[in-house]
């Protein structure tokens, strides 16, 4: 066989055993190199496409398709842990800061202490908060009784001693702990953040418009319009907690970033469990999550005068999945639908909530006119899906699809749910409870509610 015919033949070969096999996949990526997962995602989703296409027609195996799709969605979540790690800068450090730093770190503690606002600069504050600094350390690592420590450290720690129980955590360590919560808590990600130094949040809301009196002539009696009325909003901040236990040996151990192990412990508990409640939270001892208003949400629109205080439901049309057309297609009517109901003033800034399983499921559906209902683009070399052009969040306490589940939400949430949080972490050390373990019990109080209830519309799995 001459290398002419060689080469083509093994051409030949090697097309049948990718035709046979599938195409060749893609090698997996360095999970810690954001470009790396994009591209591997994207070239998952345009094989996943072409078998989900082939599947449709009954010639392929929807199972390909499943395990393509899962792993899509376990990228996606390495991504968004890559690109956190690339972004994230430490923030302060032991010596707090330079000198303007120190001064901005040294007022706010004791402002947060005190209860009053404290001068930025005054040289007095700024070394007992340094002096604070170092006693806190002194605090964590040895015996927590305070009456055994050196009168020196005793009087240091007095400028940071809460009269609830405990001692404020120094700020730059607060500070870290609020961000790292931050990117742990998605709803943080895209709802509107204050911070306030009292136990509740006040603000004024329209319960009814006023009206106007029409056009009038220059003689033409006035008579009075109706007065638009007001209500008042309250959000109470609930204490939330981490409780990091330490063997006493490791806290001896002068290697040891007791620091950066509070703040990692502190994010991993809390950032979970005050995600929980800004979605699906009953109010009680804790925040308020927008799906807790889904037994008394309603299809009542903006326009026909919906009570404050209730969401609007969009139905699916059918009961736990999209009604389906032919040849694979789904009836998405209801996303199209939701997107009308929400005003104009609130699509800029809008988006689509649900949990990784629900986006999934929607990854693989086509409109009647064959495209796929979720598009993927890059913007600013971040990696984005989205659903008619608004980005996907994945809130994984939002439900996955079943009969009258609200799995899917769209709206601004930044104008539509407002996260409260009292300023400050209270540390309490605990070396008797569980010996030889050390706990360190964390608190912070966090309050949360939907503020805006035409910003947000739900999606109901269901006929009507």
């Amino acid at each position: 066989m001459n290398a002419i015919l060689k080469g083509a033949y093994l051409s030949a070969m090697a097309a049948q055993i990718t035709a046979f096999n599938g195409p060749e996949p893609t090698p997996n990526p360095d999970l810690s190199d954001p470009k790396a997962i994009v591209a591997k995602i994207e070239g998952l989703m345009t094989q996943m496409r072409a078998e989900n296409d082939a599947a449709l027609k009954g010639k392929a195996n929807s199972d390909t398709v499943d395990n393509m799709n899962t792993e899509i969605t376990a990228l996606k979540a390495a991504l968004e842990t890559a690109q956190k790690a690339a972004q994230r800068a430490l923030i302060g450090g032991p010596g707090g800061g330079d000198g303007a730093e120190l001064a901005q770190n040294a007022a706010r503690f004791m402002t947060l202490a005190r209860g009053k606002r404290a001068a930025v600069g005054d040289a007095a504050d700024i070394e007992a908060y340094q002096e604070y600094r170092g006693a806190f350390d002194t605090l964590v690592r040895r015996e927590g009784n305070v009456d055994n420590l050196a009168p020196e450290i005793r009087n240091a720690l007095s400028v940071g001693s809460d009269p609830k129980g405990g001692y404020f955590v120094p700020t730059e360590v607060s500070t870290e702990m609020v961000q790292r919560i931050f990117d742990t808590s998605p709803m943080r990600q895209i709802s509107s953040v204050t911070t306030i130094g009292t136990s509740a949040w006040t603000a004024p809301y329209k319960t009814s418009k006023g009206t106007s009196g029409g056009w009038v002539g220059e003689r033409s009696a006035r008579p009075a319009t109706d007065t638009p009325t007001v209500g008042t909003q309250r959000i109470e901040v609930h204490e939330q907690y981490a409780y990091p236990e330490i063997t006493q040996d490791m806290l001896d151990d002068a290697s040891l970033d007791i620091e950066g192990w509070l703040v990692q412990e502190t994010q991993d508990e809390m950032g979970r469990v005050e995600n929980t409640a800004f979605v699906g939270g009953d109010g009680v001892m804790k925040p308020k999550g927008f799906l807790s208003y889904k037994d008394t949400a309603v299809t009542t629109t903006d326009k026909a005068g919906r009570a404050w205080g209730k969401l609007q439901y969009i139905p699916m049309g059918d009961a736990g999945a999209f009604p389906s057309i032919t040849n694979g297609a789904a009836n998405a009517n209801c996303l199209i639908d939701t997107i009308a109901a929400l005003h104009p003033n609130y699509r800029a800034g809008a988006r689509w909530t649900m949990n990784r399983t629900v986006e999934a499921e929607i990854r693989k559906l086509k409109d009647a006119e064959g495209r796929y209902l979720i598009g993927m683009s890059q913007i600013e070399g971040a990696l984005q899906f989205d659903i008619h052009g608004f980005p996907i969040t994945n809130l994984e306490d939002m439900p996955d699809l079943g009969a009258d589940s609200f799995s899917i939400a769209f709206g601004n949430f930044q104008q539509g749910y407002k996260i409260i949080d009292r300023s400050g972490f209270r540390l309490i050390r605990d070396n008797l409870t569980n010996k030889p373990y050390v706990g360190f019990y964390i608190a912070k109080r966090t309050g949360g509610d939907v503020r805006n209830f035409d910003a947000i519309k739900l999606i109901k799995a269901s006929a009507s």
